[in-house]
């Protein structure tokens, strides 16, 4: 019981010192996604030719709100097939903020945001070579045919007329709260639905988010720290463990992907945090 004790105040301890350096960069991540995130949603140049390199440095950024924001605005077909693998190649979830407040893993974490920069842009570009080649004689047919329907055509128009009348009860909606300039703002708003589904409002900032946020991934790294610990002084051994970790390398890469592929920012906790550990190589 002595040695899971001691595993539990390493833990502990190890935790509390990430505590501070966590919240103050998920407050200025918050910072970044509050003030940003509506601009990024009406950003016409994420449908143009640089979009991938727009979708790459925006997924930079390690906040789930960005990745929500494209993949919404892409079934909108507001973004391109290359923003949007640009987001989702680029986004490191929670590395980002766990590297950092390990400062001895600095030059690993610049060169994971440069390499996840140069391969979302080349995906994004791929993507949007490949959707052409793919979807071009599709839309060829479309095309030709809408040209010769009349019967699309009115359809067009009855669209347009529809368009006008909700903007115009979208006036009249915006016309009854002139009085209360914060309920005219609550209108911009995207809903997030990351992993603690908070909300982005154009004046509202969430002061509790950043904390809550920090506090969840605290205990995602407390509960990952004290099942290594046990594995690698109590169950295995510390020799055992790095003696199985250096004859999996190679394997290593399939791990990384299946756990990657859990939808929830804890898989990233543990990938992060394996690494920091030694026990998971940079590729």
């Amino acid at each position: 019981m002595k040695e899971y004790g001691h595993v539990l105040l390493d833990s502990l301890i190890d935790t509390a010192k990430l505590l501070p350096i966590l919240f103050i960069v998920y407050y200025i991540i918050e910072l970044i996604e509050f003030k940003y995130a509506i601009k990024f949603q009406n950003n016409k140049l994420l449908k143009g030719k640089l979009s991938p390199v727009i979708g790459a440095a925006i997924g930079c950024i390690p906040q789930c709100g960005f990745s929500v924001v494209t993949t919404d605005l892409f079934t909108k077909r507001a973004v391109s097939i290359g923003a949007l693998l640009a987001v989702y190649v680029a986004t490191s979830d929670e590395a980002i903020p766990l590297m950092i407040s390990n400062p001895s893993s600095i030059p690993w974490l610049l060169a994971l945001i440069g390499v996840k920069i140069v391969f979302a842009i080349i995906v994004g570009y791929l993507s949007i070579w490949l959707y052409k080649i793919i979807f071009k004689k599709s839309k060829v047919k479309d095309s030709s045919s809408t040209e010769t329907n009349d019967e699309t055509k009115v359809q067009e128009n009855s669209f347009q007329f529809n368009n006008k009348n909700n903007e115009e009860s979208l006036d009249k909606v915006y016309d009854e709260h002139e009085h209360n300039e914060d309920l005219k703002q609550d209108f911009i708003e995207i809903k997030n639905g990351g992993c603690c589904h908070h909300h982005v409002r154009s004046k509202s900032f969430d002061w509790l988010h950043p904390l809550l946020h920090c506090i969840k991934i605290s205990i995602f790294i407390l509960v990952i720290n004290i099942f290594f610990g046990c594995i690698t002084h109590i169950w295995i051994g510390e020799e055992a463990m790095s003696n199985f970790l250096s004859h999996s390398i190679y394997l290593q890469p399939l791990l990384a992907v299946l756990i990657g592929l859990i939808p929830n920012c804890a898989s990233s906790v543990v990938l992060t945090e394996l690494f920091l550990m030694g026990g998971l190589s940079f590729g």
